[in-house]
């Protein structure tokens, strides 16, 4: 017979352990599952969130609550519906729940093994675990399958645009080289943007007047975003500037580049699918492919971001003072590494730079001077990693 005492120790454990868990269930989706998250950063997002409600879900269930119940099956179908709209294919996405069925049970072995002193025990209690498992994996798989199905359909084949967005994703891969069915100055000057948030439908038109463009190509994308080209003046300034504080709260706004022509037209979404990626990850208002080229690159995987930070600059996070040396770092490269004018930046006196550059210097064991590009990157990332951190808590 099982004792409950033991199913309870082992939920205790998933629960106290799920951030963990599902850190290391995102770097094994990530090694097995390529092809889907990266199309839309808000369709990573919500991969990492369904893993950690699910682990909840089956901790819950071990320990006798009547699961998966509606607010998990409520996520994991909103996450099906996006997975439909980003055209990621219907067994990339249930390949994710054996991925995630397969980790899941290399837990509850391990915990079964762990907290249960009795061998015989150990074996009744994994029966049980792994029946329950499948059950639970059946019952959420089924609802993700025909919630997949319903939102592609709608999607693709009810909306009233499905045409121009499917003419539109050949186009900018390259697959189709006519152009789109659409009443829009392909020829001239682009601004792409992409929009999310409070009313992102709205914004991009708002955009659109304050830029005067007319007649703004805008468009439903995944996640709740939406996509809009601008036909806009060569000699615009910073669109930044332009828009000003004019975004309603909430919104959020990310910005290609000004280009021309059809491959400008292309060359321009790319780029703020970019900013996008990275904007959606800070929570910032605008973001410019401009501004965060770099971070762009890392953005569709956050665990080689972490690695590369902690290489370069792991030392010098475990000391206090890490945001005054950081930011010392900074100055110091800005200046073309001379000590002076990083000191006339920072507003103190140069031999304060001087000793915070030895300080530096000390814990990573090297010359700041000769990794000065690798250092760069990392502090570009440990920015990234930053911001994302404070929106965390802002939310």
């Amino acid at each position: 017979m099982i004792q409950k005492q033991h199913l309870s120790a082992i939920s205790a454990a998933i629960t106290s352990d799920i951030k963990q868990l599902s850190e290391s269930m995102v770097r094994r989706l990530h090694d097995d599952v390529q092809a889907g998250v990266g199309l839309d950063p808000a369709l990573s997002l919500r991969r990492a969130e369904r893993l950690a409600a699910a682990l909840l879900s089956i901790s819950r269930a071990v320990s006798g609550a009547d699961e998966p119940d509606e607010n998990f099956l409520r996520e994991a179908t909103l996450e099906a519906r996006e997975t439909a709209q980003a055209g990621v294919d219907l067994l990339e996405l249930i390949h994710t729940y054996r991925v995630l069925q397969s980790a899941t049970w290399d837990v509850l072995l391990d915990l079964t093994t762990t907290l249960v002193p009795d061998a015989s025990q150990q074996l009744e209690i994994q029966k049980w675990v792994s029946q329950l498992q499948h059950r639970w994996h059946d019952v959420v798989v089924a609802n993700v399958i025909d919630a997949y199905r319903s939102e592609q359909h709608r999607f693709f084949y009810k909306s009233e645009d499905h045409r121009l967005r499917n003419e539109l994703r050949d186009f900018i891969s390259g697959r189709r080289t006519a152009r789109p069915n659409a009443a829009y100055p392909f020829e001239g000057h682009h601004l792409s943007v992409v929009a999310w948030g409070n009313d992102p439908k709205g914004t991009i038109a708002l955009v659109a007047t304050l830029l005067d463009s007319d007649a703004p190509l805008i468009l439903e994308s995944t996640g709740g975003a939406f996509l809009g080209w601008l036909a806009v003046t060569e000699g615009l300034g910073s669109v930044a500037q332009l828009i000003g504080g004019d975004l309603p709260d909430g919104a959020h706004l990310a910005l290609g580049s000004l280009d021309k022509g059809f491959s400008g037209f292309r060359h321009s979404h790319q780029r703020a699918w970019r900013a996008y990626k990275v904007g959606r990850l800070t929570g910032a208002r605008i973001t410019q492919y401009a501004d965060v080229a770099l971070e762009a690159v890392f953005a569709t995987n956050m665990q080689a971001v972490r690695d590369l930070v902690a290489q370069q600059l792991g030392p010098l996070l475990s000391d206090p003072r890490k945001d005054i040396l950081c930011d010392t770092l900074r100055a110091y490269f800005s200046a073309g590494c001379n000590a002076v004018a990083a000191a006339t930046a920072l507003q103190v006196h140069e031999r304060t730079v001087a000793y915070r550059l030895r300080s530096i210097e000390e814990r990573l064991g090297i010359s700041v001077a000769e990794r000065q590009v690798e250092l760069l990157v990392a502090l570009r990332l440990y920015g990234l990693l930053k911001s994302i951190a404070e929106t965390d808590i802002l939310q």
